[in-house]
């Protein structure tokens, strides 16, 4: 490759399915409802493939081509819809996977992170462990950091505590569509709708985060409980839910996540932060006597003593999600304030009792309490600034043995959910930008749901168009509420 003062060669690979294959870890279910039993389509469209390995690399790729060429960007390959991994047959994919620096450094108010664009957590956690710091960082191991901030950065375990990624976030380097290398921090109007948009409107080369002392964290506990019928569920849910609103929602120095799983355990989850006063157990045994009353018994408990224990505990539960391919669906619901009790029993008796948990076995439902530092934070365009109780539906399954019929089947058990939360007052839908399917036909979420506010949306779209006028950045989830 020739760029304009200097050549420069960045490394290419063949757009093909092992390339497929090796990035991207699930397909959208959208992708996999075909008709007549045609093939899964489980190849990118783009021309070429570049991964370069600098921020001159990235420019050099930019300014070699036509000025109105898309190109789509891949950090760690998880995106729900899988916009960025198909592209188009006019595109070209900036594969960042190389881009793996993580350097610390001290400022007058303590740690910071500097992390590549190919950063997934898992390497980012560890790291953070080695220097004794703490981050609001997502459960999968392989997710891509900077795809996650850049998102506004949820994490369903700490963010009450330490905020959402995107907040913590204090300068930023990117590649702009012009070619240009910029250094971005808060004081520049781009580094907000970044935390928000991000692949949207430039390549993103690193990102600088504050980090929180490992302290912060005490630890976390977890009982995981088997079921045998969705009603045991259902009715478990229901009084759990009841102690989240009157023990954990107010009550910000603990989290608490409630997970219903197609495997038929129910797993309760309690981080606690480092303003908690008592007795952890004590505060847990309500939520065991529940399901000793109900008469379900605890197969497993997990004892975290570290912010580490607590961020790596579910990597081996995702390694185990594999599938020809795997395909995956994914949901938001929430309220900005506390849930009332009409809005929880819709989440017990429509979201508990109808998710595809039996035909999708690795389905999830995750009921979180959020708020807390996400809500008093920083406002980025994420409509987690907002939110203090949600949900995620997490539809997860392998492609392989299921027919046509039987995805259609799923894909429309999904879909049908999503369509009776649509008509819960109160409840929003897809709120985030990292939990929802913007893919889905007919069913998309609201621009201002997505980005917070009517406000943002607006703030992002006009930045859209000053930054990226070609719109060479068109394959973001939501690409079409900024272009």
């Amino acid at each position: 490759m020739d760029h304009e003062d200097n050549p420069i060669e960045v490394e290419t690979v063949e757009a093909n399915a092992a390339w497929f294959s090796e990035r991207i870890w699930a397909i959208s279910g959208n992708k996999v409802v075909t008709k007549d039993g045609a093939a899964i389509p489980r190849t990118t469209l783009a021309k070429t493939i570049y991964r370069p390995r600098s921020a001159q690399e990235i420019a050099a790729v930019i300014k070699s081509l036509p000025k109105s060429m898309p190109i789509a960007c891949v950090c760690g390959g998880h995106e729900s819809a899988n916009a960025s991994a198909y592209a188009s047959t006019e595109a070209i994919i900036l594969d960042l996977v190389h881009l793996k620096s993580i350097e610390f450094s001290n400022d007058s108010e303590g740690m910071l992170v500097t992390l590549g664009a190919g950063v997934c957590f898992r390497e980012l956690v560890e790291a953070v462990k080695a220097n004794h710091g703490a981050l609001p960082v997502g459960t999968g191991q392989g997710v891509g950091a900077v795809g996650y901030i850049v998102n506004g950065g949820l994490s369903g375990y700490f963010s009450r505590r330490l905020g959402l990624l995107g907040q913590r976030a204090t300068r930023m380097t990117v590649v702009m569509a012009t070619g240009e290398i910029r250094v971005l921090t808060p004081s520049d109007p781009l580094f907000t709708a970044m935390l928000g948009a991000g692949s949207a409107l430039a390549v993103v080369v690193d990102v600088t985060l504050r980090v929180a002392p490992q302290n912060v964290v005490r630890g976390g506990e977890q009982r995981v409980m088997a079921f045998e019928t969705r009603a045991q569920a259902v009715a478990y849910s229901h009084r759990a839910l009841r102690l989240m609103k009157e023990r954990i929602l107010p009550d910000e120095t603990v989290s608490m996540e409630l997970v219903v799983a197609g495997t038929k355990v129910l797993v309760a989850t309690f981080v606690f932060y480092d303003g908690f006063k008592g007795s952890i157990a004590d505060f847990v045994k309500p939520w065991e006597d529940l399901a000793a009353e109900m008469k379900l018994p605890v197969v497993a408990e997990g004892h975290w003593a570290s912010w580490y224990e607590t961020a790596a505990a579910l990597w081996p539960v995702i390694a185990g999600q594999k599938g020809d391919p795997l395909v995956s669906m994914y949901h938001a619901m929430g309220t900005r304030g506390m849930p009332d009790d009409a809005t929880l029993a819709f989440v017990c008796d429509t979201v508990v009792a109808e998710a595809p948990l039996d035909e999708a076995a690795m389905s999830i439902v995750e009921i979180r309490a959020l708020g807390g530092a996400a809500m008093s934070g920083r406002k980025l365009p994420t409509g987690n600034c907002h939110h203090a109780f949600f949900l995620d539906m997490v539809t997860i399954y392998d492609a392989k043995g299921k027919s046509a019929e039987e995805r259609m089947v799923i894909a429309d058990l999904t879909k049908r959910v999503v369509d009776k939360a649509r008509a819960v007052g109160g409840l929003s839908i897809d709120l985030s930008g990292t939990h929802s399917q913007p893919d889905d036909p007919d069913r998309s979420a609201v621009a201002a749901v997505i980005f917070g506010t009517e406000d943002m949306a607006a703030m992002v779209k006009a930045t859209k168009k000053q930054v990226d006028p070609h719109n060479r950045f068109r394959f973001h989830p939501f690409a079409k509420f900024v272009s």
